[in-house]
C-alpha cells in the first residue's frame, strides 16, 4: 500500500523538490502552501506522514503542530519538522519531538531526507 505523505511548506520551489525526490520513492505526496490549508488536509486525509514547515505567513507550525494535537488522530500523526530558521532549542520549546525528527534547510541532503522520511514511516 502506497503511503501518503503531506508536505507543508510555503516554499512552493523547495516543496516541488522535496515532493518529486519523495514521489520517486513512491509516495504520494500532497503539497500545501500554508498551515491552514496544511491543518485541515491533515484532519481530513489523515496521511502517514506530515512534514512540517514552522516559518509559514498565515498559520506557523508551531500553531499546527498544537491543533493536531488537539485532536486524538492528530496527536498520534507521525510528523518531521523542516525549517530553515528555527534552532532546535526553539523547536524543543513548542514541539515535543526528539531532534531525529526535526530536518534543516537548506542543510538537510537528499539522502537524509529519504533517510528520515523511511525511518518515521516505519515507526
Amino acid at each position: 500500500m502506497t503511503k501518503h505523505i503531506l508536505l507543508i511548506e510555503d516554499d512552493r520551489h523547495l516543496a516541488e523538490s522535496v515532493a518529486d525526490i519523495l514521489s520517486l520513492d513512491e509516495y504520494k505526496v500532497t503539497v500545501k502552501h500554508s498551515g491552514r490549508e496544511g491543518l485541515k488536509t491533515a484532519l481530513s486525509e489523515r496521511p502517514d506522514l506530515i512534514i512540517l514547515d514552522i516559518k509559514m505567513p498565515d498559520m506557523d507550525g508551531y500553531a499546527v503542530f498544537e491543533a493536531l494535537q488537539a485532536d486524538n488522530w492528530g496527536k498520534r500523526a507521525k510528523i518531521l519538522v523542516l525549517t530553515a530558521s528555527e534552532s532546535l532549542e526553539n523547536i524543543a520549546k513548542n514541539i515535543n519531538l526528539p531532534r531525529e525528527q526535526v530536518l534543516f534547510k537548506p542543510k538537510v541532503s537528499i539522502a537524509e531526507l529519504r533517510y528520515k522520511v523511511a525511518a518515521r514511516l516505519e515507526e
